[in-house]
This record gives C-alpha cells, sequence and structure tokens, in this order.
C-alpha cells in the first residue's frame, strides 16, 4: 500500500467500524424494548388529539372518520384541528365532520399571524383539555385502536414523551418500495436508539407527551425559528428536562400509523431536505455523532463508486462497502419488518441499498446548503 493511500484507508476504516458499532447498538436497542401491550383495566385519561393542517381537503375527512372510530370512550376524546392559512375546502371539511360528531369533540383553530407545524401545535396545546396529547398528521390513517394502545403505555408506564411506530403506504413499484423500506430504516433506528436511552428520533405523526411536562419546558422548545423538527427538538427538549428513560416507544402493533408516500421524487426531496435543514441546530452528542456516521457510510459508498467509473481497482472495495452495509442493516430492518407485518419488503433491501446510500448523501448536503420550501412556503 503507498504511504499517500494509509490516510484514506484509515479514514474509511474508522468510518465502517463507527457506522457498525452504531447499527449495533441500535439493533440492541430494538430487542431491549418491551411490549407495550394493552392491558384490560379501563383508561381514565383525558386525550387531546392535535392535527396540525394546510391545504389537506383530500386527506383530512379520512382521518377524521378513522379518529371518530377509535376503539376509546368518546367522553375522554377531543380533536383539535389547527388550520395552517389553508386557501382550499379543508375547513369547510373539518366543520361538517365536527358538526356531525355528538359524542367527540372536534375543535377548529387557525393561525392569524403565526404559520407552520410548530406555532399550530404550540397554539393547541394552549386549549388542550387532555392530560395527554396525541399529535398526528391529516394524511394518516389510523387503527381502530391506536389511541387506546398509546393511552396504555402512557397511564402503566409513566413516560413524559411517547413515540408510536409509523409506516408508509404506497404503490408496487420500485419508487414506493424505496421509500416503505428508506423510512422503515428511520423509524426502527429511532425505536433502537430509545430502547438503549439515547433518543435521537421520532416522527410527528405518531406520538404523545404529558401535557403538564410540555407546560413545564422552557419557551421555544421546539426551535420554532427551523422550517423542521417539531417532534425530535420536542422529544430531546423532554430528555434534557426529565431523562432519556421517561422517553419510551410504543412497540405494539395496534399502535401503528400510516402515512402517505410522496407521489413524486421532487416532493421526497423537498421533505428531506426540509428534515436535514435542522441538523445544524441539534446538540445532543449522540445523535450528532449517528448523523455523521450514516452520512459519512453513504458517502464512502457513492465516492468509491465514483471512484469506479475511472479506476476499476475501486469496485472491489465497493463491493466491500455494500456487504458490510447490507450485513449491518439487515437485522434491525428484518426484525422490525417482523413486527410492522412489513416481511414482504426483505427482500427489496439490497436492491434499494445503493439507492439509499445516494439518497441520503443528496439530501444531508443540499438540506444543509439550499433555501428549504414546503407546502408553498
Amino acid at each position: 500500500m503507498e504511504i499517500e493511500s494509509l490516510p484514506v484507508f484509515y479514514t474509511s476504516l474508522a468510518i465502517v467500524l463507527v457506522y457498525i458499532s452504531i447499527i449495533g447498538r441500535l439493533t440492541y436497542g430494538w430487542l431491549k424494548l418491551e411490549q407495550c401491550e394493552i392491558i384490560g383495566s379501563l383508561p381514565v385519561t383525558m386525550v387531546s388529539i392535535i392535527i396540525p393542517v394546510r391545504n389537506e381537503e383530500s386527506a383530512i375527512g379520512r382521518c377524521l372518520s378513522g379518529l371518530l372510530m377509535q376503539e376509546y370512550p368518546g367522553q375522554l376524546m377531543e380533536i383539535i384541528v389547527i388550520d395552517d392559512h389553508s386557501v382550499d375546502a379543508t375547513l369547510e371539511i373539518v366543520r361538517g365532520i365536527a358538526g356531525n360528531s355528538p359524542e367527540i369533540r372536534i375543535s377548529v383553530l387557525s393561525l392569524t399571524l403565526e404559520e407552520g407545524k410548530k406555532a399550530a401545535i404550540q397554539l393547541a396545546v394552549k386549549f388542550a383539555s387532555g392530560s395527554l396529547i396525541l399529535c398526528t398528521d391529516a394524511d394518516c390513517i389510523h387503527p381502530h385502536t391506536w389511541v387506546g394502545s398509546m393511552v396504555n403505555c402512557f397511564e402503566n408506564r409513566n413516560p413524559v414523551f411517547i413515540s408510536g411506530p409509523v409506516l408508509l403506504h404506497s404503490g408496487n413499484d420500485f419508487f414506493g418500495r424505496f421509500q416503505e423500506v428508506e423510512f422503515m430504516s428511520l423509524v426502527a433506528s429511532g425505536a433502537g436508539a430509545i430502547g438503549v436511552h439515547t433518543p435521537i428520533m421520532c416522527n410527528g405523526a405518531n406520538l404523545g407527551f404529558s401535557a403538564e411536562a410540555y407546560r413545564s419546558l422552557k419557551t421555544d422548545a421546539m426551535k420554532s425559528s427551523l422550517a423542521s423538527g417539531d417532534d425530535v427538538f420536542l422529544m430531546l427538549a423532554m430528555k434534557e428536562a426529565y431523562g432519556a428513560k421517561k422517553i419510551l416507544f410504543v412497540k405494539n402493533k395496534a399502535a401503528i400509523v400510516t402515512a402517505d408516500a410522496a407521489d413524486s421524487i421532487a416532493g421526497l426531496l423537498r421533505q428531506r431536505f426540509r428534515w436535514a435543514s435542522k441538523s445544524k441546530a441539534y446538540r445532543d452528542g449522540f445523535l450528532i455523532l449517528t448523523a455523521v456516521s450514516v452520512f459519512a457510510m453513504n458517502a464512502l459508498i457513492v465516492a468509491t463508486a465514483l471512484a469506479g467509473l475511472f479506476d476499476y481497482k475501486f469496485l472491489f472495495l465497493l463491493l466491500m462497502l455494500f456487504i458490510i452495509k447490507l450485513a449491518a442493516d439487515l437485522p434491525l430492518l428484518i426484525l422490525f419488518g417482523e413486527f410492522a407485518g412489513k416481511k414482504r419488503l426483505t427482500w427489496f433491501i439490497p436492491i434499494a441499498l445503493p439507492v439509499v446510500a445516494l439518497f441520503t448523501t443528496v439530501s444531508a448536503v443540499a438540506g444543509n446548503l439550499g433555501n428549504v420550501k414546503w407546502k408553498g412556503r
């Protein structure tokens, strides 16, 4: 080996070893997570379900219909829809459904001077009467057991913040399957990190928190100046205030929420650019290490593939990196896929891996360098 190549070799080796150790830790965390099975006792918790909306006329009716059919006492539920300056028929649809819902109260709030999901959540919590706040999105489908399973975890394990499982609903084409596999890796990683008491990730489509704990946090826990991160920053603020052991993942199939996948590559890229844009505000050590490690491993694969276009000797290294990453990723993805009823996607994981490497690298770079736009803003 030439002297000048040694730094590159040792840097690559360090990236690989750190990546393997982190993914191994997340996999162990998933195995360590306790099942949050529903216990037969009657619930006593008042629940406020918060749904921020902006131009969601095509989805909000389906979402509310599912929530109104929950197997949970109606007198212990309320739904708060917060309109973020919609210019379509979203509000009319919500008000029409609210007028025909005698058992479960549906309130409609509207942002005036402020805008964005974080402002919507802050406004809703001010009016929420529940001791447990559940957050979800308008494009989500909720099983009839969703509220009950989330409440069961809240009542029996006394957390301040609960993260729930989320899957994507997509077509059976390559783009749809790619999104499902890539998104599964994010949810599984977030769950595994919670399992070893180092929470780094959750999803705003399915989470809950103690209203009392939220109101005790210092101002702007969600970092309102950033376009994304209401979910992660709130979870990290709860961790800082109450400790990592008060953050739980609801490992229960009955709690799985399904969201719509992006319908175009451009839409998916805009979403991920927005997610990546918040990374500069991270202060949590393990989160930063994980994010840098994942980016470095994927960027190393992309760089090696590009080098292989000019020198075939790099193709062997590319193959080795592919095998190593696949071996590191597969156990966690298979375990989560079995839990989520997505075993059919196991065969697609090796096919998706090269695309995931390129997608992750491009998203991380562009999200930190470019201007972020979301829903016309």
